[in-house]
């Protein structure tokens, strides 16, 4: 049972805009694994649950396009998700049993975004520190700020 129901929402509010024949695209970015090593149990199981998430939502979108008939468009048409990297040159002191290994050998390297904003009908927008998670939401654990204009 999920307690953050922020996800949901999301999907729910482009399938309603499906079903209203409206255009609405979600861009969501968020970092290429958590903090720490991307090897760890803890940051597997995130990535674990990050991605049944995200496929929930691809599901509500899918199921909402099938139902209106819209089989020529794809879900990735109205939610999209990126992490932003960086490429390198390569680095030739990385010892071989390091777990650097693969970033060098691809030359990715994560850029942890710790802003967040949001753009509603290219007329509001909201700035702030909170991330989409419960720890964020809760209200009785982070301190968050944001402004609206």
């Amino acid at each position: 049972e999920a307690d953050n129901l922020i996800p949901m929402e999301i999907a729910l509010k482009v399938a309603s805009k499906i079903r209203a024949r409206k255009r609405f695209a979600v861009y969501i970015i968020i970092p290429m694994w958590p903090e720490g090593s991307p090897y760890s149990a803890a940051a597997q199981e995130i990535l674990f649950w990050q991605n049944q998430t995200m496929r929930m939502m691809y599901k509500i979108i899918g199921q909402e396009l099938r139902s209106m008939n819209m089989e020529e468009a794809h879900p990735q048409d109205y939610l999209n998700f990126f992490c932003l990297g960086n490429r390198e040159l390569l680095n030739g002191d990385i010892e071989q049993n390091s777990s650097q290994v693969l970033p060098e050998k691809y030359r990715r390297f994560m850029i942890y975004v710790h802003s967040k904003g949001m753009i509603v009908d290219d007329e509001f927008v909201l700035l702030g520190s909170a991330n989409i998670n419960q720890r964020s939401m809760d209200g009785s654990r982070d301190t968050e700020i944001a402004m609206g204009a």
